[in-house]
């Protein structure tokens, strides 16, 4: 089996090379990433690859992991990169709501563009499935919990993006008989997310560089956290998706208020020695849903998946994996 993966030095994709390596099956792995965000750092810890600094340097080879600096915006390229390959895994995305608004134009480049041309070309090539990483900042402001007949309302540009490409997943799937799976992730959190802007990782980061923890409003505010390990697993199992369309929320079903989160945070934080910690308070961000948290039974009963781990095992061990790296990190 040959995959390819798209945003693969990032958080998630670095997480799910570490799971992919493990499984005699997947024979090759080709990593499309422009490295705007992210370095080979990670993937320095995991495995060894043979790395193309561009487009043009890329050559076919036996390596079993081959990463090539590239953004997704090149269709001609998708078209070239992607024959011979089985599944695409599409996680190259402008994430996070306040770099959607600040840069829409941006955003809209890389989150719908970029993933049409990977979609395109698995069209082109008749790429067995193409797992398309979405959110579920797609149902905006709905009452929770949220499941995948909730009607999707987005109230950012970001969960905007998603819902666009989710639309296109499903009417390619119908005129073209094209495997797509959308997965859509609650809050992702765990290890290889030093470079990640989102809440746990920003407060990780801020009590090992003793720095004050600031919380957007009054932190009321309500995430569903999911652990990374419980995503890759998400996309490995989908390797196997049987239907031309499908979609599934990939969450605990748990809502944990900022406040909550913060709490827990400290109080692990303690078992290290770290006793003073400050949190402090600001204004409330532009496009943040209040309350958040989505139904993953779908996704546990088709697939016969244990339940997801809860958010104090989750962050005892991203911690422990910030404090760990913490030093090789920063020097990066």
């Amino acid at each position: 089996m040959n995959i390819l993966i798209t945003g693969g030095l990032g958080f998630i994709g670095s997480n799910l090379i570490s799971l992919l390596i493990t499984k005699s099956k997947v024979k090759k792995i080709i990593i499309i990433d422009n490295q705007s965000k992210s370095t080979l750092t990670y993937l320095d810890t995991i495995c060894k690859y043979k790395y193309f600094h561009n487009i043009s340097s890329y050559k076919p080879n036996h390596s079993r992991i081959s990463v090539i600096r590239a953004n997704t915006k090149n269709s001609n390229f998708a078209v070239k990169i992607t024959k011979n390959i089985d599944v695409v895994v599409h996680l190259a995305a402008e994430s996070g709501v306040d770099l959607n608004i600040a840069n829409p134009r941006k955003a809209f480049d890389i989150n719908i563009v970029g993933t049409f041309n990977y979609l395109e070309a698995c069209r082109i090539n008749k790429v067995k499935n193409f797992i398309f990483a979405s959110s579920g900042s797609v149902f905006g402001d709905a009452t929770p919990p949220m499941t995948e007949k909730t009607i999707k309302q987005p109230i950012s540009t970001y969960g905007s993006s998603k819902l666009a490409i989710e639309s296109f997943c499903e009417t390619y799937s119908k005129i073209f008989n094209i495997k797509t799976t959308v997965l859509r992730f609650s809050n992702a959190y765990g290890p290889f997310s030093f470079h990640k802007k989102s809440i746990i990782a920003n407060f990780i980061k801020n009590i090992l560089s003793e720095e004050n923890l600031l919380i957007n409003g009054r932190g009321n505010i309500t995430r569903d956290y999911v652990h990374v390990s419980d995503i890759v697993n998400a996309i490995y199992t989908s390797f196997a998706q049987k239907k031309v369309f499908d979609d599934f929320n990939v969450a605990t079903g748990k809502e944990t208020s900022i406040n909550s989160l913060t709490t827990l945070m400290i109080k692990i934080f303690r078992n290290y020695k770290y006793n003073n910690i400050v949190v402090k308070y600001g204004k409330e961000r532009i496009g943040d849903m209040k309350f958040n948290f989505m139904k993953s039974d779908k996704y546990l009963r088709y697939y016969k998946s244990k339940k997801f781990i809860n958010i104090e095992s989750g962050l005892k061990q991203t911690i422990e994996w910030f404090i760990k790296n913490y030093q090789l990190c920063m020097r990066k």
